[in-house]
């Protein structure tokens, strides 16, 4: 699935139960510049979506963890960037507390990776990376996530694309419970 076409879908996601869908401005070429520099280079398709939207509008979600129930927002490449900073900061503690961040063979088994790229978030306690530094059964550019509670790093699909999609099937399963925390301010 192209970022235009995710979009287009959140966009029928959100006119179903008649809240408003906007996107912001969209990223300025410095932004993204900036977190090559510091992270390597952009997935391309993740680099597409911040040229049409540079994050989330507000408290607006735009992503969901196939088979799971959240919703987290795309971050501005600003504060990917901030996102991981405060990954690299707490990894060491996150491995002294817990040991490896898991067992899949696809990962690491780390809690941090220089290059590893953050896009979404929910409250930090989920994020969503693109990892350019897979384990040995891994592909560089998949998805991978940190989840906070049980503290852990999981894989989520094999490229942003995949991601797009699985996450649009996933909220296609239960858009309400999706669209849950903007419902109850209604």
């Amino acid at each position: 699935m192209t970022p235009e076409q995710y979009l287009q879908h959140l966009q029928t996601v959100y006119a179903e139960y008649r809240l408003p869908f906007e996107c912001k401005r969209p990223a300025t070429e410095a932004d993204p510049t900036e977190l090559a520099a510091t992270l390597g280079p952009l997935d391309p398709a993740l680099a597409a979506l911040w040229r049409i939207t540079e994050g989330s509008n507000g408290e607006q979600p735009m992503f969901q963890r196939p088979g799971f129930v959240d919703a987290l927002e795309l971050l501005t490449p600003k504060q990917a960037l901030v996102q991981a900073r405060n990954m690299e900061k707490r990894a060491q503690r996150m491995w002294d507390l817990a040991g490896p961040a898991s067992a899949d063979m696809r990962l690491t088994g780390r809690w941090w990776h220089a290059g590893w790229l953050p896009f979404a978030s929910f409250y930090g306690d989920i994020v969503l990376l693109v990892d350019k530094h897979p384990g040995a059964e891994g592909s560089a550019g998949q998805i991978i996530a940190y989840v906070h509670d049980p503290d852990e790093m999981q894989w989520v699909a094999p490229s942003f694309e995949s991601c797009l999609q699985a996450s649009a099937d996933s909220i296609d399963q239960d858009r309400e419970e999706f669209l849950l925390g903007l419902l109850e301010q209604d």
